[in-house]
C-alpha cells in the first residue's frame, strides 16, 4: 500500500483560552474557550466536540468560534478523548454520552458562563450533540445537528448496505490520534476484510469490530445510548440541517421524523440544502464552482456568516430566554434546479407519492405491471464490478455532479427510462425502488441509483443507495433512494439504474454465499431482476 498522510496537529489559536477539563476517569480533554469582546456579566455557551482538531482548517472552529463570539456568545471547542490534543483512548462514539456531561458541568461552574448552553456542529460533532442530549443535562437548552443523526453509527444508510465511505472513515478518523487524510484502505484487496493499511493495526481491529457490531445494530445502539432514542425523547430545541447530496441524510431526517413525536416536538425545526457533506452546494450541468471556501481564506470569510445565520438567531431565542416557538418557518429547503422554499412540514402538503411501474425493455411506466411474469437479466461480475463513479462522496458537489450515463452502457447494469418530459416536473419527498431478484445465491447486492437525463444524454444522479436483498425471486426487498427536492426542466427524463456491484461505494459481492468481506474468490453470478410488480416510487409536487 501506498505510505500514510495524515491532518497534522495545527497551531494553537491565539484568540481562544487554552484549558484541559477533566472528566469523571481523570482523563483530560484539551479545550479552548472563546469569548465575547466587551461582556458584561454571564453569557450562553456554545460548545462544539469534535475529533478533527479543534484549531484545524479542514472544520475552521476558530473562525466559526470568533463569529458565535462577535454575536454575543461564549464558544467551547474541545478534542474529543483520544484525539489531537486530547488524552485517554480513542473509541467512537461510546464516551461522548458521559463527556458531553462532564464538559457541560464544567462550563456551567466557569464565571463567564450563564448556566445555559446550546450546540453546534457537523457530522460526527453533531453526534457528540445527540450524545449531550440522550444525558438531558439541565443546562443544554438547545442543539444545531448538522449533517448527522444519532444512528449514524451503524454505517447503514437507509438501512441498506455499509458504504466503504464510512468505513474508511472510521478508521482514518479512530485508528491514530490524527485524521488520517490518505491510503487508510485499499478497496481492491480481496479478502475485503484485510484492506486497511498495514501501519495502522487499531484500525483494522476497529473494522472487524464494526463489522461484527453490525450484526446486531440495536444492541450496539443501545450501549452508547442506554437511555433510550435520544431523537423520540428529545427535550430541548432542535434546528436540523442536512443536505439533499449529504450521505448522512437518512439519519439526519429520521432524527427530524422522530423529534416531531419528543417532547419537545413544536420546537422542531428543518433546513435541507443542495449541499453535499461538506457543505457545496448542487450547481446546474457545465456550471463552475466560483469561489471554494474550502482552500480561499476570503471565500470562507464570505461562508461563515451565511452558515451561522440562522443557527445565531435560533440560539439567540432559544438560549437567552425569549418566550414561544421561534418565528422562522418550520420547514426551509433548496430544490435544484428552482428557488428554495418554505412549508410547515416535510415532505411538503403538495407532494403526492406516484408509483411507477418497469417494463422488460427498459422502460419506466405510468402503472406498475402486475402478473405479467416478465424480468431482466444480467451477469455480476466480481473481477470487473461496475465502478463508483464519485472521486469523493463526502464532496461530490465540489466538482460538480459527475455524468454517470457510462454506466448505462456497461452489460453488468440494466437501466429504465422515462419518456422525455413535456412540461418540468418538481420532486419533492422520498424515493424508494421495491422489487424482487433472483440469484443463485441466498442473497445478493442490490444497487439502485435514479438519475436526470438531460437532452444531452448525460444522467446526473438524484439520489440512491444499496441494500442486501434475499435472491429467492419471491421476497421483496426495498431500496430506501433517499429524499430531494429536485427539479426536472422539459425535455429531461428519469432514469433508474440497477446493478449488484458499485465498487469503491460498497465491498463486491462475491457472487457465492460466502461473506464478501471474508471470501478470497470470487464467482460471476447470473441476476434475474423481476420487473413483475417492480414499483419505483417517486414523490411529485402537484398543483
Amino acid at each position: 500500500m501506498a505510505e500514510l498522510g495524515f491532518l497534522a496537529q495545527s497551531r494553537p489559536d491565539d484568540r481562544a483560552v487554552h484549558e484541559f477539563v477533566a472528566m469523571r476517569d481523570g482523563t483530560r480533554l484539551a479545550t479552548d474557550v472563546y469569548l465575547p469582546p466587551n461582556a458584561v456579566g454571564p453569557v450562553p455557551t456554545v460548545l462544539i466536540r469534535l475529533p478533527y482538531d479543534k484549531t484545524g482548517r479542514y472544520t475552521f472552529i476558530p473562525e466559526i468560534a470568533t463569529h458565535f463570539a462577535a454575536n454575543g456568545f461564549a464558544v467551547v471547542a474541545q478534542d474529543v478523548r483520544g484525539k489531537y490534543l486530547s488524552d485517554g483512548a480513542r473509541s467512537p462514539f461510546v464516551n461522548e454520552a458521559d463527556d458531553g456531561w462532564d464538559t457541560a458541568e464544567w462550563i456551567v461552574a466557569q464565571a463567564w458562563s450563564d448556566a445555559t448552553i446550546g450546540t453546534w456542529g457537523d457530522s460526527y460533532y453533531g453526534f457528540t450533540q445527540w450524545a449531550l442530549a440522550s444525558t438531558r443535562h439541565p443546562a443544554h437548552k438547545a442543539m444545531v445537528p448538522r449533517v448527522t443523526g444519532h444512528r449514524f453509527l451503524d454505517l447503514r444508510p437507509g438501512g441498506g448496505l455499509p458504504t466503504l465511505t464510512l468505513l474508511d472513515w472510521l478508521v482514518d478518523a479512530w485508528a491514530h490520534q490524527e485524521l488520517v487524510l490518505e491510503h487508510g484502505t485499499d478497496h481492491t484487496t480481496v479478502p475485503a476484510i484485510d484492506m486497511v493499511h498495514p501501519d495502522l493495526p487499531d484500525g483494522a481491529a476497529l473494522l472487524r469490530a464494526y463489522l461484527a457490531a453490525m450484526e446486531e445494530p440495536e444492541q450496539l445502539v443501545a450501549s452508547v445510548f442506554p437511555d433510550g432514542d435520544p431523537a423520540a425523547g428529545l427535550a430541548i430545541p432542535a434546528l436540523h440541517t442536512g443536505g439533499w447530496f449529504d450521505n448522512l441524510q437518512f439519519w439526519q431526517l429520521d432524527d427530524w421524523e422522530r423529534a416531531l413525536h419528543s417532547p419537545a416536538a413544536e420546537h422542531q425545526y428543518l433546513v435541507m440544502t443542495s449541499s453535499d457533506h461538506e457543505d457545496y452546494r448542487w450547481r446546474p450541468r457545465g456550471l463552475p464552482l466560483e469561489t471554494d471556501f474550502g482552500v480561499d481564506p476570503s471565500a470562507l470569510a464570505e461562508h461563515i456568516p451565511s452558515l451561522l445565520e440562522l443557527p445565531i438567531s435560533f440560539f439567540d431565542h432559544y438560549l437567552r430566554g425569549r418566550d414561544g416557538r421561534w418565528s422562522e418557518a418550520r420547514v426551509r429547503y433548496d430544490v435544484c434546479g428552482d428557488e428554495a422554499r418554505v412549508a410547515p412540514s416535510w415532505p411538503p402538503s403538495s407532494s403526492r407519492r406516484r408509483r411507477f411501474g418497469l417494463s422488460a425493455d427498459g422502460a419506466i411506466l405510468p402503472a406498475v405491471q402486475e402478473g405479467t411474469g416478465a424480468s431482466v437479466d444480467w451477469m455480476h461480475r466480481p473481477a470487473d464490478p461496475v465502478p463508483y463513479p464519485v472521486a469523493s462522496e463526502w464532496d461530490q458537489n465540489r466538482g460538480g455532479v459527475p455524468d454517470e450515463s457510462e454506466l448505462c452502457r456497461r452489460a453488468d447494469t440494466v437501466c429504465f427510462d422515462g419518456e422525455p418530459l413535456e412540461t418540468s416536473i418538481t420532486l419533492a419527498g422520498r424515493c424508494e425502488f421495491t422489487a424482487r431478484i433472483s440469484a443463485p445465491t441466498r442473497t445478493t447486492h442490490v444497487v439502485a441509483r435514479l438519475y436526470d437525463v438531460d437532452e444531452h444524454g448525460d444522467a446526473r444522479l438524484v439520489c440512491g443507495n444499496a441494500v442486501e436483498a434475499v435472491a429467492d425471486g419471491a421476497t421483496p426487498f426495498t431500496v430506501r433512494l433517499g429524499d430531494t427536492a429536485y427539479r426536472l426542466p422539459a425535455r429531461h427524463r428519469l432514469r433508474l439504474l440497477v446493478a449488484t456491484s458499485l465498487a469503491g461505494q460498497y465491498v463486491v459481492h462475491p457472487g457465492t454465499d460466502e461473506s464478501p468481506w471474508h471470501a478470497a474468490t470470487r464467482h460471476p453470478a447470473h441476476q434475474s431482476l423481476l420487473v413483475d410488480g417492480a414499483a419505483l416510487v417517486l414523490p411529485e409536487e402537484v398543483g
